[in-house]
């Protein structure tokens, strides 16, 4: 049944690190007029039948032939209504990825979509469509930066016309600059072959792997830094530290610390927030962050402490360890992106979009 192998590759992708992080990526299937779709804020290692939204493909296609208003929240707000209305008789409870319009723009059965480190050192590198072209030549599309959600998929839609007029058949490997990619096929072990495929193109063109070895660090210091955090958060924070080779080189100096002081995807964004706090040797924390919280009008969830690595804060452990885990995941993609000519992040514009877009407050809720 398609609905049992939909579950079972989503499972097992969504298990491997290397590939999802906390609600990262989604997936999909068709029959017939029907897309099942990853429901938002569900996880693809533990999603069950139940976890995808079923979908009225006839009326995701009419999104695309609609005019909606030029502003971006009553433009989002209209689409995201028209989304919510394409969902079949009984699954009004359930709210469908934000990405569904594009998975129903591919004609195959299975769409993958992740947010692999390895690939967003590619989509957030300085050469990386470039690098992309000389890899993959013309098997697939390179979608620039722009807004997600209707924009995006809008954008997509007219490449993808572009590319089945000019190849004769449709594309099945999108790449999405600093975001992620979509691999679609009929099959779910053509799924496999394309990915591995492009995951191993990649690690072909690496110049180094980031290092996460242990190292030794000033333990009174971490230890002050903690206490001196919860006492400014509150007593109930959590707060967590890093302090691997590739954390303590990139914590050098604020110049070491560059790559990671602005955001690479929305995903960093959601669960680290946009900007992360440098804070100097001889800098006061308690300043800092209040000086952090007048300007952005909330504050940091990861410091980079100089000459230590960085600390993730969350109102939970759990939120904590995301934030960590996601912070990781950014030095991994800044490490990655040397090899595709350096680092290419998120513009302010952009950053700004995905701040105040209802929908990825959404999914930080859920997580």
């Amino acid at each position: 049944m398609i609905l049992d192998e939909l579950v079972n590759f989503s499972n097992r992708y969504g298990k491997r690190e290397d590939l999802v992080l906390a609600g990262g990526g989604n997936t999909s299937a068709k029959q017939g007029n029907v897309l099942y779709v990853k429901g938002s804020g569900t996880s693809l290692a533990a999603i069950t039948a139940e976890g995808f939204v079923k979908m009225d493909r006839s009326l995701l296609a009419e999104i695309f032939t609609k005019d909606y208003p030029h502003e971006d929240s009553a433009r989002e707000a209209a689409a995201l209504a028209d989304l919510m209305a394409a969902r079949l008789p009984g699954e009004e409870s359930k709210r469908p990825s934000v990405e569904t319009t594009l998975h129903s723009l591919f004609p195959q059965t299975f769409v993958l979509h992740l947010h692999p480190a390895l690939v967003n050192g590619l989509t957030c590198g300085q050469a990386g469509a470039e690098t992309a072209r000389m890899l993959f030549g013309d098997k697939f599309l390179w979608i620039g930066s722009c807004r997600p959600g209707y924009i995006l998929a809008k954008l997509c839609s007219m490449e993808m016309e572009k590319y089945l007029l000019r190849a004769g058949k449709p594309v099945s490997t999108v790449i999405l600059q600093n975001h992620g990619i979509f691999i679609a096929a009929d099959t779910v072990k053509e799924l496999d072959e394309i990915l591995f495929n492009v995951m191993s193109a990649l690690e072909k063109k690496l110049n180094r792997q980031p290092d996460f070895s242990a190292q030794t660090c000033d333990t009174a210091r971490v230890e002050s830094f903690i206490s001196k955090a919860i006492e400014f958060y509150g007593e109930k924070t959590c707060v967590l530290f890093e302090g691997c080779a590739e954390a303590s080189r990139f914590a050098q100096s604020r110049q070491t610390a560059l790559p990671l002081l602005l955001p690479f995807t929305p995903d960093h964004i959601v669960y680290c927030k946009a900007f992360p706090l440098f804070l100097d040797e001889s800098g006061d924390l308690k300043c800092e962050l209040l000086k952090y919280s007048k300007k952005n009008g909330y504050l940091p969830k990861i410091i980079l402490a100089e000459g230590l690595g960085f600390f993730a804060v969350g109102q939970s452990e759990r939120e904590a360890k995301t934030a960590k885990l996601l912070f990781n995941d950014a030095m991994k993609v800044a490490v990655y992106s040397e090899s595709f000519g350096g680092p290419l992040h998120m513009s302010q514009d952009l950053t700004d979009f995905i701040v105040n877009w209802e929908v990825e407050s959404y999914r930080q809720k859920q997580n």
